[in-house]
């Protein structure tokens, strides 16, 4: 073990259930490691000799994204199979449970329905051309409201953000391209939050709720105070800033990605992002 690095990826021969871990530190008498079975945990090096993980062995998606797992201490990192624990604890049924339909992913579902029926391409390609910008603000109002996503103080400010023609132009043609556009999903996003800055309202409920309600299988929506819980519970390294940005929301979608594939993995089954949401939303709540 006295050749091992910060970064090397390795097993504890005598703790298999801890799985892979990662070097976080090394010292003259001991070594910090990070398992994605239990967390952190400071090693002795005259008790255990650490087995060098290499090939596709070395490889965990956590490890490649670990947030700042020195600061926590073990009781705080919670692994996915924990997550589901407590997740089945309300929802007993997991996503099927009719206590999760009813509280968690009907109005999304009804909002994303009704998103494709008034902003679907064509729909929103027509009033743009007719220069009905406030016709695609008050369909964008409506599919809101049928969300359970923002506060009574974020829709009346992001509702007050769409009063003047200008703003209506400005997020309209935005919210096309963000939508619909041709160019990069990256590109997409940087444009629509410069959109959401010359409104006032550049918040990352706004920068990804749309985003989020028309393409549920593939788009994250953020709650800051939710996702900075959930990430720092998970030990995932999302960069996170108060302004929206692609850096961050790039890492939230792979934790997205990263907590998907753990559910399918558990035989959960997420029909999509609304349900991946939910379950974020479960792990930040203690």
């Amino acid at each position: 073990m006295n050749n091992l690095t910060q970064g090397d990826r390795v097993f504890h021969p005598n703790q298999k259930a801890w799985g892979l871990g990662k070097v976080l530190n090394v010292s003259n008498d001991n070594i910090d490691v990070f398992f994605v079975g239990t967390g952190a945990k400071r090693l002795s090096k005259s008790f255990v000799q650490l087995e060098i993980a290499e090939g596709a062995a070395a490889k965990h998606r956590l490890l490649d994204n670990l947030g700042d797992a020195s600061q926590m201490g073990g009781a705080d990192y919670v692994t996915p199979a924990m997550a589901i624990e407590r997740f089945l604890k309300t929802h007993s049924d997991g996503f099927a449970s009719p206590s999760f339909l009813k509280d968690e992913r009907d109005a999304s579902v009804r909002a994303n329905q009704c998103c494709i029926q008034l902003l679907g391409e064509t729909e929103i390609s027509e009033l743009i051309a007719e220069q009905r910008y406030q016709d695609v603000c008050d369909r964008a109002r409506h599919v809101e409201s049928m969300t359970k996503l923002l506060t009574k103080g974020e829709k009346t400010a992001f509702y007050s953000a769409l009063d003047t023609p200008m703003n209506q132009k400005t997020f309209s043609l935005s919210l096309a391209a963000l939508l619909y556009g041709t160019d990069s999903e990256e590109d997409r996003f940087k444009g629509f939050v410069r959109a959401l800055d010359l409104l006032g309202v550049n918040r990352w409920p706004y920068a990804t709720l749309f985003g989020f309600i028309r393409f549920p299988q593939e788009r994250a929506y953020i709650k800051p105070t939710v996702i900075q819980h959930a990430a720092k519970a998970l030990c995932w390294r999302i960069n996170y800033k108060v302004e929206p940005n692609w850096r961050s929301y790039a890492a939230v979608l792979r934790l997205y990605s990263y907590l998907r594939t753990s559910l399918l993995e558990e035989g959960l089954m997420p029909r999509d992002m609304i349900d991946v949401q939910s379950f974020i939303w479960s792990i930040s709540q203690k």
